[in-house]
């Protein structure tokens, strides 16, 4: 693995390399030391705010901007860094769109921020809907919402990547010395929490409008399994009935809802050339599971990931 700043490769001074990222988070975010040094004939070239960071495995996996400098040690500098995505969670703009297909409205975000695309799918849904004062990233996120949600998007060092969740694959590998073979990484999983729960869940959706103060019932879904093992537990959703179908969204929010939660993280050790991200599906144990925050350190040539999971309906 090697680090590069401003196109000059810093990777012997740099220590306590981490990276993350979340499904909440459309950046990722990276923290790193640089060795300083008064030797009088060596140079160590040290990033300043604005500088532009890259690592390398076998290819570029991340390329971004130094957002902060702790330069108050006098032995080394310490770094924060965000992808390109960090843009997007701090830019905001107000936008109309009129019937135009969500890939088309998407395109003209990017355009109008100077955001390159690395791949989006087609998404046909129109869009009619004005955005006031909203970052780019919550504009974005809200367009795939409309087309029915369960994307996910995040930045590659050649720009925006939407893409379905559970579409891409997580396979973590290792080697427990350099003349074995290649073991799978959550086989060998440490740290393990795990727990389940019912607080969020909802098994009833009722679906109403409204016209002059008065409401009106037009939906009523109900999973009975869930109601006779857990009791009545209701969601009431409003709805334009202009814009919205009842029957429709009492579906979607009845099979969003009525789940039970879990929640599943450990850490493994990955190859130092592996990259296992949020938004990828991994399996464990014959279960697939949405990865849902990923957290990276590389400490004495050994990749270490920490893994927040979510299970995969």
């Amino acid at each position: 693995m090697r680090i590069f700043a401003d196109g000059i490769d810093i990777s012997p001074a740099v220590g306590n390399l981490s990276w993350q990222n979340s499904i909440a988070e459309l950046a990722t975010t990276m923290n790193f030391d640089v060795a300083k040094t008064d030797a009088q004939h060596t140079s160590i070239y040290l990033p300043k705010e604005g500088s532009i960071i890259q690592m390398h495995t076998n290819e570029e996996i991340f390329r971004g901007i130094v957002l902060t400098v702790d330069d108050g040690d006098k032995t080394q500098n310490t770094y924060t860094v965000a992808d390109f995505g960090w843009y997007l969670n701090k830019s905001k703009e107000t936008y109309q769109f009129n019937n135009m297909p969500a890939s088309k409205a998407i395109h003209k975000v990017c355009a109008d921020f100077n955001i390159d695309i690395d791949s989006i799918p087609a998404l046909e849904k129109k869009i009619s809907k004005i955005y006031f004062d909203k970052t780019i990233a919550e504009i974005l996120q809200d367009i795939l919402e409309i087309c029915g949600g369960g994307y996910n998007l995040d930045m590659t060092p050649k720009g925006l990547r939407i893409y379905k969740r559970g579409s891409i694959y997580a396979y973590p590998e290792f080697r427990l010395s350099p003349n074995t073979q290649l073991l799978y990484s959550p086989n060998l999983r440490g740290n393990i929490s795990h727990s389940v729960s019912i607080e969020d869940m909802k098994n009833s959706i009722k679906v109403i409008t409204e016209a002059d103060g008065n409401y009106s019932v037009k939906k009523v879904v109900q999973d009975t399994g869930l109601i006779d093992k857990f009791g009545l537990l209701q969601e009431v959703v409003k709805i334009d009935p202009e814009k919205e179908n009842a029957d429709t969204v009492a579906s979607a929010k009845l099979k969003e809802l009525s789940k039970i939660q879990e929640s599943y993280s450990f850490e493994i050790i990955e190859a130092v050339d592996i990259y296992t991200r949020t938004g990828y599906l991994i399996t464990v144990d014959g279960t697939d599971y949405i990865i849902e925050g990923s957290t990276h350190s590389i400490k004495n040539g050994v990749h270490f990931v920490k893994l927040d999971l979510r299970k995969f309906w």
